[in-house]
C-alpha cells in the first residue's frame, strides 16, 4: 500500500513540473467546469417549463444527435488549420453566450394540482339520510361507482343563503368578526354569539407554487374560524361549540348518530366524534346556485346505524340570522352592517380526494408548441456549436499531449476538481435564488455557464499549438484509421457506454427531484464523484497498463449496470451518493481509457478528427438513444424499472464485448499507424501500438528498423507518459538507418 501512495504522490509530483502543461490543467479545470454547471441541471429546467418527459426524452436525444455531424466535421478543418486555437476560442465563447437564449423559453404548460382532500357540506332532515353537497370549487369529476369513504367532521355552523354583488361578497370573506342571532318570536327572546377572526383566518393562500409549472391547490384548512363560500350565494360561518355531529364509535352496537342539539335554547356542544364513514350514494347533479357543478350524495353510515337529527334550530318560531359589519375602505369605522337570512345548520366534513374524484390535478395549456420548438432550436444551436469546441479542445489535448509526452488522465484530474467544485456552487446559487420564490429559478447557472465559456475562450488564445503542422490528405488518414476492427469496436462501446450516460444525465435528478432531493443535492453528486475519482485519474496510466484499455473499459460496463440498479431501489436522496461514487469508474476511468485507446489507434494528423467521432458518438448519439428511449420507458414502465432495464442492458453489452474482445480482436490486433514513410528522418512520437501477448503485425509503410522496435517490449503501453517515450527514443535511434 505504501509503493501505492508513493506512485500516486510521484506521478502527480512529475507531472506538474513540467510548467509548459499548466496552461492546460487550467484549461481542463475551466472547460469541465462550465459542462457541468449547467448540463446535469438541464432536464430538470425542462420540466419547470412544462416539457413532460416524453417531449424531454425527444428532446434531450434531438438536439444531439443533429449536432453530431459538426464535431467531426470541425476536426477535420481543425486538423487541416493545424494550429486552430482561435477558432477554438471562438466556438467557446459563443456556446456560453448561446445558452442565455434558454432563458428567453416561455413556460408552455401548467400542472394544477388539487388538494388530496375534498371538502362536503353536510346536512340532516328527519328521517332522511345524511345528505353530503360537494361544493366543486377545485374541479371534481366524480367517480361512479358507489365508495366507502372515510370522513372527518372539521366544524359545524350555519350556512347562509343570499344573492349578493360581488363587493359585498368581498366584505363578508374579509371580515374580521361576525354575530349570529338567535329569536326566538314566541319567547320574544334573543341569543348573540359574536365571532371574532385574526388575519390568518382571513387571508389564507389557496395556492403553492411549487415551480413555473407545477402548482398545487391547497384547502382552506381553518375550518373552525374562517368563513368560507361554499357556492355562488351560500356563506358558511362556523359557530364553535353551538352544535356538532357525533357517533359513539367505539361502539359496535347499532345506535344513533345526532347531529343538532338537544334544544334552541340550552345550546351545548355534543361530544364530538370526528372520524366515521359510510358509502356515498350519489343523487343527483345540479348546476343551480354553484361555483361550478353541485354533486349530491345519500351518506349510508357504517353499521346501518340511524342518524338522529335533532329539530333545535329547525323549530317553527326561531328565527336565525348573521350580522358582518361592514367597515368603509381602509378605515376600521363601520358604515353600515350586512343581515343575512336563510340560515341553516351545516358541518363541513373533508374526504380522501382519490375516494371521490376520477382526478387528482389537470393540466393548462399555453403554447406548448412555442415552448417546445423554440427550446429544440436552442438547445441544437448550443449542442452544435459546444459540441464543436469540445471536439477540438480533446484534440487540441491529445496534440500536446503527444508533443510534451505526458499523461492525459494526470490533466483529467483538474477537469475532475472543476466539476467537484462547479456543480455544488450551481445548485447552492439554485437553491439560494429560489428561496423564497416558490419556484426553481435556474437564472444564476446560466449566467455562470456563460461567464465559464467566455472566460475559457479567452484562456484558450494562449495555448501553444504552434508545432502541429497543418495535414497534408486529412480524408485519407482518416479512412485509413477507420478501417482498424479495434476502432470500429471502441466507436460501438462508447455508443452504448453514452446511452448508459445519458439516460443517467437526464433522469437521475428528474428522480432526485421526485424523492425531494435538494438542488445543492444534486450538485454534491458530482463532487463526490469528483473525489473518488481522482486517485484512480492519477494511476490511470498504470492500471490501463496493467490491465488494457478494453478490460477497463470492460469495468466502466459492469460499474454502469451496479449505478442503474442501485438508483432504482433508492427512496432516500442521500443514497444517490453511494452510486454516484461509482463514477469515478464509468466515467472518469473508463473515458479516459477509451479516448487514449482511440489516441492509440489514431495517427497526429487524425487526432482532432478521431476525438471527434468519439465524443460525437458518446455525448451526442450515445446521449440521445439513452434519453430518447428512457424517457419514452418512463411513460410505459416507470423510471424505477427503466433503470433497471437499462442495467440489464448494459450488463449484456459489457459481456458481449469483453468476450468479442478476448476472443477475437486480441488475437487479431491494430497495428498503430502514427509511424509513416515521413517519419524515417526523425525518431517517432506519440502511441506505439504494442500487445505484449501477440507478435506486432508487420506494415508495408513502417521501416524495418521501426518493425524492430514495435516488438520490443520495452514498448509497452502507458499511454503518454515521459519515461516510456524517454524509453522509445533510446531504443529507437534514427542513426541506425
Amino acid at each position: 500500500m505504501n509503493n501505492y501512495f508513493k506512485l500516486f504522490f510521484r506521478r502527480i509530483s512529475k507531472d506538474f513540473q513540467q510548467k509548459q502543461l499548466l496552461p492546460l490543467k487550467l484549461l481542463f479545470f475551466m472547460h469541465s467546469s462550465t459542462v457541468l454547471v449547467l448540463y446535469p441541471y438541464l432536464t430538470i429546467h425542462m420540466r419547470e417549463l412544462g416539457i413532460n418527459v416524453e417531449e424531454a426524452a425527444t428532446m434531450s436525444a434531438v438536439a444531439p444527435v443533429i449536432a453530431v455531424l459538426m464535431p467531426p466535421l470541425a476536426g477535420l478543418i481543425a486538423d487541416k488549420i493545424g494550429n486552430f486555437r482561435v477558432m477554438l476560442a471562438l466556438f467557446s465563447a459563443i456556446g456560453g453566450a448561446s445558452a442565455l437564449l434558454l432563458l428567453l423559453v416561455p413556460v408552455g404548460r401548467i400542472t394544477i394540482t388539487y388538494p388530496d382532500r375534498v371538502v362536503f357540506g353536510m346536512s340532516c332532515s328527519t328521517g332522511s339520510p345524511l345528505s353530503l353537497s360537494l361544493y366543486q370549487h377545485h374541479q371534481c369529476t366524480p367517480l361512479g361507482n358507489q365508495n366507502r369513504t372515510d370522513l372527518q367532521l372539521e366544524s359545524c355552523g350555519f350556512a347562509c343563503h343570499a344573492v349578493l354583488a360581488e363587493n359585498q361578497t368581498e366584505a363578508i370573506l374579509k371580515t374580521n368578526t361576525y354575530s349570529l342571532q338567535l329569536y326566538n318570536l314566541e319567547k320574544n327572546s334573543t341569543h348573540t354569539y359574536t365571532y371574532t377572526l385574526t388575519e390568518d383566518d382571513i387571508h389564507i393562500p389557496e395556492l403553492i407554487s411549487e415551480s413555473l409549472n407545477h402548482k398545487t391547490l391547497k384547502n382552506n384548512d381553518r375550518f373552525l374560524t374562517s368563513i368560507r363560500r361554499l357556492a355562488k350565494n351560500s356563506y358558511y360561518f362556523p359557530t364553535a361549540s353551538l352544535f356538532n355531529f357525533s357517533c359513539d364509535l367505539s361502539s359496535n352496537s347499532s345506535i344513533d348518530c345526532v347531529f343538532g342539539t338537544r334544544s334552541s335554547i340550552d345550546l351545548f356542544g355534543l361530544k364530538l366524534g370526528p372520524k366515521f364513514g359510510g358509502i356515498l350514494h350519489p343523487v343527483e347533479t345540479s348546476e343551480d346556485d354553484t361555483l361550478e357543478e353541485r354533486q349530491i350524495y345519500d351518506l349510508a353510515l357504517d353499521k346501518s346505524r340511524n342518524t338522529s337529527c335533532l329539530t333545535g334550530f329547525a323549530q317553527p318560531g326561531l328565527h336565525i340570522t348573521v350580522n358582518i359589519p361592514i367597515r368603509k375602505a381602509n378605515s376600521s369605522e363601520v358604515s353600515k352592517h350586512l343581515e343575512l337570512g336563510s340560515c341553516s345548520t351545516r358541518c363541513l366534513v373533508t374526504g380522501d380526494r382519490k375516494k371521490v374524484c376520477s382526478n387528482q390535478n389537470r393540466v393548462i395549456e399555453l403554447d406548448m408548441q412555442l415552448t417546445f420548438w423554440s427550446y429544440l432550436v436552442i438547445r441544437v444551436f448550443i449542442g452544435i456549436v459546444s459540441g464543436t469546441s469540445f471536439a477540438m479542445f480533446e484534440g487540441a489535448v491529445i496534440a500536446i499531449l503527444r508533443e510534451h509526452k505526458a499523461d492525459y488522465g494526470l490533466q483529467r484530474i483538474y477537469a475532475t476538481i472543476g466539476g467537484m467544485i462547479s456543480s455544488p456552487l450551481s445548485g447552492f446559487f439554485i437553491d439560494f435564488a429560489s428561496r423564497g420564490k416558490g419556484y426553481t429559478d435556474f437564472t444564476p447557472i446560466f449566467f455562470f455557464y456563460a461567464t465559464l465559456k467566455i472566460v475559457s475562450g479567452f484562456l484558450m488564445l494562449f495555448i501553444n499549438l504552434e508545432f502541429k503542422k497543418p495535414a497534408q490528405s486529412v480524408i485519407s488518414d482518416v479512412l485509413a484509421v477507420l478501417r482498424k476492427m479495434e476502432l470500429i469496436v471502441l466507436f460501438v462501446a462508447c455508443l452504448i457506454l453514452g446511452s448508459a450516460w445519458g439516460y443517467i444525465e437526464s433522469f437521475l435528478f428528474w428522480l432526485l427531484q421526485d424523492l425531494g432531493g435538494s438542488k445543492s443535492l444534486m450538485g454534491l453528486t458530482i463532487t463526490v464523484g469528483g473525489l473518488v475519482g481522482i486517485p484512480l485519474l492519477v494511476l490511470s496510466g498504470p492500471i490501463i497498463k496493467k490491465i488494457g484499455h478494453a478490460n477497463v473499459i470492460f469495468i466502466g460496463f459492469a460499474f454502469y449496470a451496479v449505478r442503474l440498479i442501485g438508483y432504482s431501489l433508492i427512496y432516500n436522496p442521500w443514497l444517490c451518493l453511494i452510486f454516484e461514487a461509482m463514477e469515478s469508474v464509468t466515467f472518469g476511468l473508463s473515458f479516459t481509457a477509451a479516448v487514449t485507446y482511440a489516441a492509440k489507434l489514431s495517427t497526429v494528423t487524425t487526432d482532432t478528427t478521431i476525438q471527434g467521432l468519439l465524443g460525437g458518438l458518446y455525448f451526442a448519439v450515445g446521449k440521445g438513444i439513452g434519453s430518447l428511449i428512457g424517457g419514452h420507458m418512463i411513460k410505459m414502465y416507470g423510471i424505477r424499472s427503466t433503470f433497471q432495464r437499462f442495467a440489464m442492458f448494459t450488463a449484456a453489452t459489457g459481456l458481449a464485448y469483453f468476450a468479442f474482445y478476448h476472443l477475437y480482436m486480441k488475437k487479431r490486433p491494430s497495428a498503430g499507424t502514427d509511424i509513416t514513410k515521413k517519419d524515417v528522418e526523425k525518431p517517432p512520437q506519440g502511441f506505439v501500438d504494442v500487445d505484449l501477448n501477440a507478435k506486432a503485425p508487420a506494415h508495408h509503410d513502417v521501416p524495418a528498423v521501426y518493425e524492430d522496435a514495435l516488438a520490443n517490449p520495452a514498448f509497452e503501453d502507458t499511454e503518454f507518459t515521459e519515461e516510456t517515450n524517454q524509453e522509445k527514443n533510446k531504443d529507437v535511434n534514427p542513426n541506425t538507418s
